[in-house]
């Protein structure tokens, strides 16, 4: 996917190319003045050359970003469906253990009424016999109970012995899951590593932007700055790989770097299982938040999502959760910061992100299906193809 990029090559192109041409149209040229022309192309040259090479890196990091943001949600969804196993398998031992309890009752009921008896009861039983028959039925009758001890004491044992069972799966998935959240814990540092990196060269990409900004402004000043200004506040980079919906989002909503996924109608189980309503777009704590389009910022936080904020537009609303800091609220333009990226609500201690819905007014004939077969949950859809036009 390609990144918004605020200062494109081909607007500085543009800016260089109206600044020369502005610069040799003032006043006839003189030879030190074309020299300095010359040697300022040059350079500027040189810095476009170093930009794009810088804007290369960038990319590549931000598509290994994005290669793990999706094993991220695999890893997410392992460890749903390992909770899920878990919680059958407690109700299980739950009612494994009522079913015991109830069993021991009746033998303890049985062991009661025995002992009030005393020993002799079972042989004064059969001394009372008045015939051989009535010998052999109460013969049969005391053996009956005796056989039915024996069967409770078998049936407590096979009893345990499935709740052992039980217990030792419930024992196995705690493992699997300990295991799996130790994978994920992996798969955070590696993507969190990966965005830091891109992190660093963005900032060298800024620096030497704004290093050509400065060499074009020495040449025309408030000319230069003007135009540099009013280019940049109209250049929007488009694009993306695979489906992509434009004219709604205007602007990526998370600043770069950043990585994200189709985890649309992805299981969730923090604060009850629920489908992902929402793309996570990850990126180091503090990137700042943007609003898509101008509108109508409101915070809206909550304990599921932590830190929040709505944007509320001409078309529908975007919802921004799992914020480390609110940005400015109110009427806000496209671009403006409405946010920062963090983990807060039940995203803490996991890979800082920002959870990014889309609630359009009107949902559309044939919305986007989701790689998990989703297309509409709780009124938002899959925002994903409507990132990929921006981010």
């Amino acid at each position: 996917m390609k990144r918004p990029l605020p200062h494109s090559l081909r607007t500085l192109a543009a800016i260089i190319a109206t600044t020369l041409a502005t610069a040799l149209a003032v006043a006839p040229v003189h030879a030190d003045t074309q020299s300095d022309l010359n040697a300022a192309e040059a350079r500027l040259d040189n810095l476009l050359k170093k930009i794009s090479a810088e804007e290369s890196v960038v990319s590549g990091l931000e598509a290994q970003a994005n290669v793990l943001a999706e094993t991220i949600s695999r890893v997410q969804d392992r460890i749903a469906n390992t909770q899920r196993l878990m919680i059958k398998v407690e109700r299980e031992i739950q009612a494994a253990e009522t079913q015991i309890e109830a069993t021991q009752q009746q033998l303890d009921q049985r062991a009661r009424v025995a002992y009030e008896s005393g020993p002799g009861t079972g042989l004064e039983f059969l001394l009372g016999s008045t015939s051989l028959a009535d010998l052999n039925d109460r013969l049969q009758i005391v053996n009956g109970a005796a056989q039915s001890d024996t069967d409770l004491i078998d049936q407590i044992q096979a009893q345990k012995a499935q709740l052992a069972t039980k217990q030792s799966n419930l024992q196995m998935l705690e493992n699997t899951l300990r295991s799996t959240q130790a994978d994920l814990s992996k798969q955070q540092d590696a993507l969190e590593s990966k965005l830091s990196e891109a992190q660093g060269v963005v900032a060298k990409l800024d620096n030497d932007r704004e290093a050509a900004a400065r060499q074009v402004r020495a040449l025309k000043a408030k000319r230069a700055r003007e135009i540099y200004l009013a280019k940049l506040a109209a250049e929007q980079s488009k694009g993306g790989g695979g489906s992509s919906i434009g004219g709604v989002l205007l602007t990526c909503p998370v600043a770069s770097p950043h990585a994200y996924y189709d985890d649309f109608g992805a299981p969730r189980y923090g604060g009850g299982f629920h489908h992902h309503a929402g793309n996570d777009i990850f990126a180091p704590r503090g990137t700042p938040i943007r609003a898509p389009f101008d509108g109508i910022a409101t915070e809206d936080s909550n304990g599921l999502g932590g830190t929040a904020v709505v944007v509320t537009g001409e078309l529908g609303f975007v919802y921004n959760a799992h914020l480390d800091s609110i940005g400015q609220l109110g009427a806000v333009s496209m671009g403006t910061v409405v946010g920062y990226v963090g983990d807060s609500g039940d995203a803490l201690g996991g890979a800082t992100h920002d959870h990014f819905e889309w609630h359009p007014n009107v949902i559309p004939d044939h919305p986007y299906k989701s790689s998990y077969g989703f297309t509409v949950i709780n009124g938002a859809i899959d925002p994903f193809p409507y990132l990929n036009s921006v981010c």
